[in-house]
């Protein structure tokens, strides 16, 4: 395998290398050249040479891991080793994960949201958009508090954290409710089209939203259970046996 390996490596590492010229010269010509061509060939080839470039280098770092896998796994399960280790100090860290993606999932297509809100501007839309923003960042305070490090759980911060657990659901709710609302009223109702194509990218990303909230809430309700799991789960490293050792005699 490894004499195999010696043959091929230089073969794929020339590859991603000539790949990565051929995708600079040719992005260079295109973008030079395309104001006065009316033919589009510099950058067929240009993206032709990045595409060459890319599975050159996805190639080549796939053999790598491939032939090296028996060097790299001790590397690898020390890594999952101490990842499951602090897994089991801090549980607390899988629903705050989860917490945090819905946040971002939120904020990354806050855009259409605001779009929807201005185009329906039903009522109390606006606030409700205002209040997932809020509380979605006061409930990851409120988690990041409601675990402290080698203490008991903070129950009045808990219950605090379910409480705006709950107003995000609600406003969840009538955000989707006011966009139903808005779709499917007697006048003038709105028509989705490519003009509106905002409004279900944000109809569907509520509803994931609020999914990951209800997610949330049960990782923090099951976390005692899950918590035990993961404190059977065998994480010791075994040292060798080095013997009895020797009897020290000291002399003045």
């Amino acid at each position: 395998m490894k004499k195999l390996y010696n043959k091929i490596a230089p073969v794929l590492s020339k590859i991603s290398v000539a790949g990565l010229l051929i995708t600079v010269v040719g992005l260079v010509v295109a973008s030079v050249l395309k104001k006065t061509l009316t033919e589009p060939w510099p950058l067929y080839y240009a993206s032709l040479a990045h595409l060459l470039c890319i599975y050159g280098i996805v190639l080549f770092a796939a053999v790598q891991v491939v032939f090296n896998f028996r060097a790299l796994w001790p590397a690898v399960r020390e890594a999952i080793r101490k990842a499951i280790v602090s897994l089991k100090r801090n549980p607390q860290v899988i629903p705050l994960a989860m917490l945090f993606a819905s946040f971002l999932v939120y904020s990354l297509n806050l855009t259409h949201v605001s779009n929807t809100t201005a185009l329906i501007q039903g009522k109390g839309m606006g606030l409700c958009q205002f209040c997932i923003m809020l509380f979605n960042l006061l409930s990851m305070l409120c988690m990041l508090n409601s675990f402290p490090r080698r203490k008991k759980a903070n129950i009045p911060m808990i219950i605090l954290m379910f409480v705006m657990f709950g107003i995000l659901i609600f406003c969840d709710n009538h955000y989707l409710n006011g966009i139903s609302a808005a779709l499917t009223r007697a006048e003038s109702p709105i028509k989705l089209d490519e003009s509106t194509e905002y409004i279900r990218k944000a109809f569907n990303m509520l509803a994931t939203y609020q999914t990951m909230i209800f997610i949330t809430a049960g990782l923090v309700v099951l976390m005692p259970v899950y918590s035990r799991l993961l404190k059977k789960i065998k994480t010791s490293v075994e040292v060798e046996d080095n013997g009895a050792m020797a009897e020290i005699e000291i002399s003045d």
